[in-house]
């Protein structure tokens, strides 16, 4: 019996420790939601939003709550309904981030700062960078149909959480990869957007084609056979956006953000992978997106988070000062506030 009660213990304790895939539901393509998987709110407007990792010093850090060994604590809930195996899963990117950085993962008990890991049908995958005050939802839908329970997906979302923006977006990305904004629909030009260098900071990380952050080659194109993304080293063209965890450049740049003392198990942080860069001519400007056309309706495009914001303070206030993006998200929840003007959305 003792040696029965011995073989079920390790073999809980190997199962947490080994990824396990979702078994219900059709994996959800992160790169062709409609409107991508960040959902960003910020007082300050829009000039932060497309930083490759939030700078150093930022207030939407978590850096509010500390263990009593000293390291950083993201406290959180899972209000979802997964089963056992997706619940597993979640758990196990939490500790994986844990083993690898100096985050820790710790179930709420009173603060008022907090991740809320949801599951609803229809709502996709998504999440906001870094922390903001009261509930930050991370949505990862489950069910039958379709699930954004898998170990990659997850630990996107989690960094998103923690800091990361996508790896594209860098302002060197030029000399890795080409954008084909002749491939892609216009509405979704902003999810390509480029930061100046001026703009951003990557915390001297190299170019990373093996980045959880990055996207596939095929992200949202106009349609099946397209790419989006051209590699200038081929050998990475089917590599973008593909990856099953985390890479070591990932883990740097969230043990720089949080000044960690010891990141992927030593002080050095680890060996990171070298990309080369290749000489080659810049890419065109950012394409100008006409007006959109106006239609009837005026939906929210996320309704589990619009009442989230609007929950935390009065609609008039939340609606007024994140208007950019409330009006893009939010517009039947807003389209009541004073001097609510939505953007509708193209048919």
């Amino acid at each position: 019996m003792r040696h029965s009660a011995v073989l079920l213990l390790f073999l809980l304790l190997l199962s947490s420790w080994n990824y396990v895939d979702a078994k219900r539901g059709k994996r959800i393509d992160l790169y062709q939601q409609r409107g991508g998987d960040i959902v960003q709110i910020r007082p300050d407007g829009g000039r932060q939003v497309m930083y490759n990792s939030l700078p150093r010093g930022s207030v939407f850090r978590w850096t509010k709550y500390r263990s009593q060994d000293g390291y950083y604590v993201i406290p959180y809930v899972i209000s979802g309904q997964f089963d056992r195996e997706e619940r597993m899963i979640i758990l196990n990117a939490m500790r994986r981030i844990e083993m690898n950085s100096c985050i820790r993962f710790q179930k709420r008990r009173s603060e008022s700062d907090y991740v809320d890991i949801q599951n609803q049908y229809y709502q996709g995958c998504y999440t906001s960078v870094g922390r903001l005050p009261g509930r930050n939802v991370v949505m990862l839908e489950a069910n039958s149909q379709a699930t954004c329970v898998e170990h990659d997906i997850v630990i996107h979302e989690l960094f998103h959480t923690i800091g990361l923006w996508h790896e594209h977006m860098r302002y060197d990305r030029d000399n890795y990869i080409k954008v084909h904004f002749e491939n892609i629909e216009q509405m979704y030009f902003s999810q390509f957007a480029k930061v100046p260098k001026g703009e951003s900071d990557t915390f001297g990380v190299k170019y990373d084609y093996r980045s959880v952050m990055h996207y596939a080659k095929d992200a949202f194109a106009k349609r099946k056979g397209l790419i989006s993304m051209e590699t200038f080293d081929p050998s990475f063209q089917d590599v973008i956006g593909r990856v099953n965890d985390a890479s070591p450049s990932d883990y740097r740049k969230i043990c720089i953000l949080y000044e960690c003392k010891v990141c992927r198990g030593d002080k050095a942080g680890g060996s990171l992978p070298n990309v080369p860069a290749k000489p080659v001519p810049k890419s065109a400007p950012l394409p100008k997106v006409p007006p959109q056309k106006s239609v009837d309706e005026c939906p929210d495009k996320f309704p589990a988070f619009c009442e989230t914001m609007i929950g935390q303070r009065s609609r008039d206030f939340v609606c007024g000062m994140f208007s950019g993006m409330m009006k893009s998200w939010c517009c039947a929840s807003c389209s009541s506030a004073p001097s609510f003007e939505p953007i509708f959305v193209a048919a």
